[in-house]
């Protein structure tokens, strides 16, 4: 009984595993039947032969390229030899090299002093400035006559056209080289602002107030109007003529070359102002 049993329940062993094994290819496979792959032994896993008698060339890795030398730092000159580069960073503000035209090439860096102290005062240096004048005369055009004879002028749009090419290279002044080159030569500029003599001020406060008073300029609407008592030509507003003469030149450029000259000036004072003073 016990053989019986055994057999027996080897048959139903084989059989669930004929019926599970036709169950799984009806299903997950084809319905052909295919004839069972030959069972072959895996290969053993055997090492790589190595020749010992040709060793394999060691990787070289590629040799770095050396690093450019570095530049030296530029060193400021004297400040009685300087003329030469002061001149060549200003020009260099402009991308044409346009401001070549309008920057004299001696004492550049004190007669820019000089005039910035002057300009702190509102004022314009009669002589020795650091810049060309315009070429030609004032352009006006005659308005009226007064019943005491006296004729009245107003500037024309002629005049302020004068000012364009200045007034558009300034606007397009790079501001952070600007900046970078200021501080580059605050030490001789605040030298040739101790040559003044001076005392208890800084240039950099100077410079400032400089840019303040060009901003305090008024706005002038309508024909500025003009009389010629003499040689030269007044305004006819004594509260105008009476202003200095920084404000004067900001009128005399017209208001679409002032409002540029502003915004200009407005955006170096942000830059500058955050700069330590020398105090």
């Amino acid at each position: 009984m016990g053989s019986t049993f055994k057999d027996w329940l080897l048959a139903l062993v084989v059989l669930a595993a004929v019926i599970f094994g036709l169950y799984w290819f009806v299903v997950r496979e084809a319905p052909k039947p295919e004839a069972p792959a030959p069972i072959t032994e895996p290969a053993p896993q055997t090492k790589p032969a190595v020749d010992l008698e040709e060793p394999t060339e060691p990787v070289i890795p590629p040799t770095p390229e050396p690093a450019a030398p570095k530049e030296a730092p530029r060193k400021l000159p004297d400040l009685n030899d300087s003329d030469s580069e002061a001149r060549k960073d200003i020009i260099s503000l402009s991308a044409d090299g346009a401001l070549a035209n309008w920057i004299v090439s001696d004492e550049v860096v004190r007669k820019w002093v000089a005039a910035v102290n002057t300009a702190t005062k509102g004022d314009l240096m009669p002589k020795n400035r650091p810049f060309n004048n315009l070429e030609g005369n004032i352009a006006v055009k005659e308005l009226e006559t007064r019943a005491d004879g006296q004729k009245v002028y107003v500037l024309s749009q002629e005049n302020y056209q004068r000012y364009d090419q200045p007034v558009r290279l300034f606007a397009m002044v790079d501001t952070d080289k600007a900046v970078g080159l200021y501080q580059f030569w605050y030490p001789r500029l605040k030298q040739a602002y101790g040559e003044l003599g001076l005392k208890n001020k800084n240039f950099h406060a100077a410079v400032m107030a400089a840019i303040d008073q060009a901003l305090a300029a008024p706005e002038i609407e309508g024909p500025i109007k003009l009389v010629r008592p003499t040689v030269y030509y007044k305004f006819e507003d004594e509260k105008l003529e009476k202003m200095p003469g920084l404000h004067k030149l900001m009128i005399r450029i017209g208001p679409d070359n002032a409002a540029r000259v502003k915004e200009k000036l407005r955006e170096l004072k942000a830059s500058l102002q955050n700069l330590p003073s020398d105090e």
